[in-house]
């Protein structure tokens, strides 16, 4: 993976798809930006540091629907496994960079 340097260009992708790091690099290789660095969001926890930001924005009530539930992209922090396998995805597809919130202790999960 690529070391992080000032004046680097890079993009940063937050929606977490699979195969999105990959279409990116493919377009950014395609147009003469492989200089570019993809930082990807690998992995984002299902954690109660979410709920203030959450609340503010006035997502966590979305109109009393659970269709709005951040936790239905978030993962499980007991499943730490499957962050790994999607760290790995995403270096796999060219990422140079591997972005895990919340970075600190992800002891405040809630459903």
């Amino acid at each position: 993976m690529l070391q992080a340097e000032a004046g680097v260009d890079s993009v940063a992708p937050s929606d977490m798809m699979d195969g999105r790091v990959g279409a990116i690099r493919e377009a950014l290789d395609a147009h003469d930006f492989m200089d570019t660095a993809i930082m990807a969001y690998a992995a984002k926890f299902n954690s109660a540091y979410y709920g203030p930001f959450q609340d503010a924005m006035g997502s966590s009530k979305a109109a009393g629907t659970r269709l709005l539930s951040k936790a239905t992209y978030q993962l499980d922090p007991a499943n730490r496994r499957q962050a790994l396998n999607e760290a790995a995805l995403d270096e796999d597809e060219g990422a140079d960079f591997i972005m895990v919130k919340p970075a600190g202790g992800v002891s405040g999960h809630h459903s």
